[in-house]
């Protein structure tokens, strides 16, 4: 004789079949009722028409992880918590507008050397170093772009050591100009919330779920999206000859100094 469902398996099928919510979500709602009902303003808010989608998901990590997806379409990617599932309750979302941010940060700057590609690496060399107390990160990423370009060109550029101010002005209405935005990134003023913000910074600010701050934040996104892919770009074309063309830029910025 085949085995019967126990009683709560038959009432969870049911729910199941009838797209009532899982137990749960059930529970998570009664626990946190106030937090869901947070979670539940920010969907219609800013994802009115992905509601059923996103309370159709079996758990509010799951549910915060489709909202996370559909947010990102619209607006700006969350952080990757969010994104993949990691955040167990409503209030990980609710509670601060949970962001990814690409400001280069004091540890960031001395890991150049190792982990970033060579055309990074040899544009970063002819910056002033943002951490004047960091001369290890410059012995580092002078070890590293040797192993790109030549010694003697290395002395070279080590004198050229960029500001942002000086870099604008030598470089903007150039070919080189990405250089200069470089320079602006390394020392954190290129007036964009999320390639001037490290993760240190954040955790400094708590930024809440305005929609007046989130339409700003997406504006500020595409324009940092587009400032990468006009550096990578720019880093592409150097590394397709980085001795020959990071000694046209050395050039460059030396006579254009000289010229006053």
């Amino acid at each position: 004789m085949p085995e019967r469902d126990g009683p709560i398996l038959t009432l969870a099928n049911k729910l199941t079949s009838l797209g009532v919510p899982s137990i749960s979500i059930l529970i998570a709602w009664l626990d946190n009722a106030e937090d869901f009902a947070a979670f539940l303003n920010l969907v219609d808010e800013f994802l009115p028409e992905r509601r059923p989608e996103i309370l159709s998901e079996t758990s509010p990590g799951a549910q915060i992880s489709v909202f996370a997806d559909y947010f990102a379409d619209r607006y700006f990617p969350l952080d990757d918590y969010v994104r993949y599932g990691d955040a167990g309750e409503y209030e990980e979302l609710t509670y601060r507008i949970p962001l990814t941010v690409q400001g280069i940060s004091y540890d960031d700057y001395h890991e150049i050397s190792s982990d970033y590609r060579a055309g990074i690496q040899l544009i970063a060399y002819l910056i002033r170093n943002p951490y004047e107390d960091f001369e290890e990160a410059n012995v580092s990423l002078a070890e590293a772009c040797q192993e790109h370009v030549s010694q003697e060109l290395i002395k070279r550029a080590a004198a050229i050591q960029l500001e942002p101010e000086e870099a604008h002005k030598l470089l903007n209405d150039t070919p080189y100009e990405q250089l200069a935005h470089w320079t602006d990134r390394l020392h954190c003023c290129t007036n964009n919330f999320f390639l001037d913000t490290d993760y240190e910074m954040l955790m400094q600010s708590v930024l809440g779920w305005d929609r007046e701050d989130v339409e700003d934040l997406t504006r500020q996104w595409h324009q940092a999206e587009d400032t990468e892919n006009r550096l990578t770009e720019f880093v592409e074309w150097l590394e397709a000859d980085l001795p020959g063309r990071f000694e046209e830029i050395v050039n460059f910025v030396l006579e254009r100094r000289a010229d006053g």
